[in-house]
């Protein structure tokens, strides 16, 4: 999983819980740099290390961000929140050599997925300062990958001036183009690779188990620490190119905010 998608994704999460819980009128401007430690893909055996850049802009309910893309968050009175984001997917490779994309020369043979551009629907909802649920709705708009749905809930351990630690654990569903897409092997994927023909149907594929921490070293900089156990559930977990099916994603960052 290349580059600092996991670091923006947990950071557009606990950004969440600030939307829901105070007032965010003043734009900011945010930059820096993630690493995270993951599989190649998800599914892959070999870990690598990858490191990028961050950006995000926001100004009131707005954000354009490196991962989430552009988009909007709104929070109420009550503590609910909702988003709308056009972003990217970029896909997947069946090699080891591009920065960007997933890939392992263990692929070879199962070609590329292509890039496609994505819109996500946000809902969530703070019902306590320290418990919150979400759920997305991810939907491609140009080439089909499938429809993704997510839920999760978080739990703030510890939030103060300095420190924040959440608590996160999240179910993810795709349909039958979207299961088959990442973790099945049609007819033709089968004869150019070693791999035997697999179909992965509809339904759930992962569980995500992470815990989260923010550090704020000055009003300006920022670090970011994540750690991500995932248990790939068995209609997925049995595809012949999944050889982990408990990956474990580590994550660090650190960021300037203006």
């Amino acid at each position: 999983m290349k580059g600092i998608k996991i670091t923006a994704v947990t950071l557009y999460i606990l950004s969440a819980s600030v939307y829901a819980s105070s007032d965010n009128e003043a734009g900011s401007l945010t930059i820096g740099a993630g690493a995270d430690y993951a599989p190649e893909y998800i599914g892959s055996d070999k870990y690598d290390l990858d490191v990028m850049p961050y950006f995000e802009w926001t100004y009131g309910d707005l954000f354009i961000n490196s991962e989430k893309g552009v988009g909007f968050t709104h929070q109420f009175d009550n503590g609910a929140y909702v988003g709308q984001s056009v972003g990217y997917s970029l896909g997947r490779v069946d090699n080891s050599n591009s920065w960007l994309r997933d890939g392992s020369d263990k692929l070879k043979g199962m070609g590329k997925i292509k890039s496609a551009m994505t819109t996500t629907t946000t809902l969530g909802w703070w019902i306590s300062p320290w418990i919150g649920f979400e759920g997305n709705i991810i939907a491609p708009l140009t080439d089909s990958q499938g429809m993704q749905y997510n839920a999760k809930a978080n739990w703030l351990l510890l939030d103060n001036d300095a420190d924040t630690v959440m608590l996160s654990t999240g179910v993810w569903y795709g349909d039958s183009r979207f299961n088959n897409t990442w973790f099945g092997v049609n007819e033709a994927q089968s004869s150019r690779s070693a791999y035997s023909a697999y179909t992965a149907g509809s339904g759930v594929n992962r569980y995500d188990y992470s815990i989260s921490w923010q550090h704020a070293f000055s009003s300006s900089w920022s670090g970011y620490a994540e750690a991500r156990y995932s248990v790939l559930e068995s209609r997925v977990s049995h595809s012949p190119i999944v050889r982990e099916k408990n990956p474990v994603v580590m994550t660090l960052g650190v960021f300037y905010s203006f």
